[in-house]
């Protein structure tokens, strides 16, 4: 009687090792980065079924993993979308969906570093490019507010740059774009100046891609099954902000209280309209060569 007892529980456990590995199998397999970028994504992990979610150092290895059929669906950084596409294969990906980000003007100072907007003077601080808005609307603001930044020395790099240039002390400050704010608090360094009432519509800030910091592709034959996924994140995206931010600080390693006075990124739904934009207004940042310059 114990040997039938104990065979039958040795048969419902391998029963049961089998369904879940044909579940995990079945899985719709779905990479990310993590980050603030991804609260959406986050908001709605706990609710979705049959959903492998795996993490990813960087969005470019999700591009790859993508295009070799390892994923059903991932978030790559928009600003990377263009030169993926020009890479065989990518014609079986299609694009889904978007993360907007406000592009703002951040003044980030490295850590260690303690200055008031009226001290900046003989500081090195990287910006994007001379004509950038963020760069034209810090120094409306600090005018406005009787700062004098003429002996301040600008070093123009890409955006990706600025967060290690801080960190190695190549230079004092950075002037960013709203998706590095929350990585820059991480790291150490403070805020010392934000608008977010930026207008864009340069080569620095251009106001046809709307703002989008992230875009979730997928391979055209998982279209149906991806659907419930897109449809999880856009209800998800509904949720208050402050419980979008709790989602972030209980799925990564950024503190709640970093995230408060930082606004919520935005997931909804795109096509491959976007993936045209991006491509007719390719812009790349490696164009511009880095160099110095005083105003």
């Amino acid at each position: 009687m114990v040997k039938k007892t104990l065979l039958a529980l040795l048969l419902l456990l391998l029963l049961v090792l089998i369904t879940c590995e044909k579940k995990k199998r079945n899985a719709l397999r779905v990479g990310h980065s993590g980050g603030y970028l991804s609260a959406a994504l986050y908001a709605a992990q706990d609710s979705l079924v049959n959903v492998d979610i795996q993490h990813f150092n960087s969005t470019s290895d999700i591009a790859y993993t993508l295009l070799l059929g390892a994923l059903d669906a991932g978030f790559v950084e928009a600003e990377k979308l263009a030169a993926f596409a020009e890479l065989d294969g990518f014609d079986q990906l299609t694009v889904v969906g978007k993360v907007t980000y406000p592009y703002g003007a951040t003044l980030i100072l490295r850590k260690g570093l303690n200055v008031r907007l009226q001290e900046l003077g003989g500081l090195t601080i990287a910006v994007s490019e001379p004509t950038c808005v963020l760069l034209d609307t810090f120094s409306s603001d600090a005018k406005r507010l009787g700062a004098d930044i003429s002996n301040v020395k600008y070093k123009y790099m890409v955006f990706h740059a600025m967060l290690p240039a801080l960190e190695s002390g190549d230079v004092d400050a950075a002037i960013i774009k709203g998706t590095y704010a929350v990585a820059a608090l991480q790291a150490g360094h403070s805020i010392l100046y934000q608008n977010w009432e930026v207008q864009p519509g340069d080569e620095c800030c251009p106001a046809i891609l709307d703002q989008a910091a992230l875009v979730l592709l997928s391979r055209r034959e998982k279209l149906e099954a991806v659907k419930p996924f897109i449809n999880a994140l856009v209800f998800a995206q509904k949720s208050p902000p402050d419980q979008l931010r709790q989602s972030v600080a209980e799925h990564s390693v950024i503190p709640f209280e970093m995230l408060r006075g930082q606004p919520v990124p935005e997931f909804s739904l795109e096509s491959d309209k976007l993936l045209e934009t991006f491509i007719k207004h390719k812009h790349e940042d490696g164009d511009h060569d880095d160099h110095d310059h005083h105003d």
